[in-house]
């Protein structure tokens, strides 16, 4: 069972959520949720509250090896910043395909309201896509350039 469904079923044992067993063809039955009066409450009251810090406290694996990068070679450096560069040019892909599933809800009137909100959060996706392969581009060519000055140094 995936996290999402555990996280459904805690929800429906606090009465925040309620299931449904929906038949269908030449198919597995499948379980549908929908908000209870309680849970339509309590997200409602956890969407007004906003946290004190805004911004996502942000840990990266990847920074610390690149801080420490001065033990490795390189080349595997390199790589390892291609293989960076191309999970961002991924998750670029897949977030113009929610843009597209985005532009299709917004042609039924009961999603009109919510796309501008799923725009703006779209728009920051995209951003964060974009400065990271902005960055990825630039280390790279700095360490072409170093490569280069390294080299020099063993004629």
């Amino acid at each position: 069972m995936s996290q999402i469904y555990r996280e459904l079923n805690k929800l429906e044992e606090k009465g925040l959520v309620k299931s449904e067993v929906k038949p269908q063809e030449k198919r597995p039955d499948r379980k549908v949720y929908q908000l209870t009066k309680g849970g339509k409450e309590t997200f409602l009251s956890w969407l007004n509250k906003f946290p004190d810090q805004l911004s996502e406290q942000y840990r990266s694996r990847f920074l610390m090896r690149i801080f420490f990068s001065s033990r490795i070679k390189l080349d595997e450096l390199a790589f390892q910043m291609k293989r960076y560069k191309k999970e961002k040019e991924d998750q670029l892909r897949y977030l113009n395909k929610v843009e597209q599933w985005i532009k299709d809800y917004s042609r039924e009137e009961k999603y009109k309201d919510n796309t501008f909100y799923w725009n703006l959060t779209i728009k920051k996706g995209y951003m964060n896509v974009a400065t990271g392969i902005k960055w990825a581009d630039e280390c790279l060519q700095l360490i072409e350039k170093k490569k280069r000055k390294k080299g020099m140094f063993y004629c």
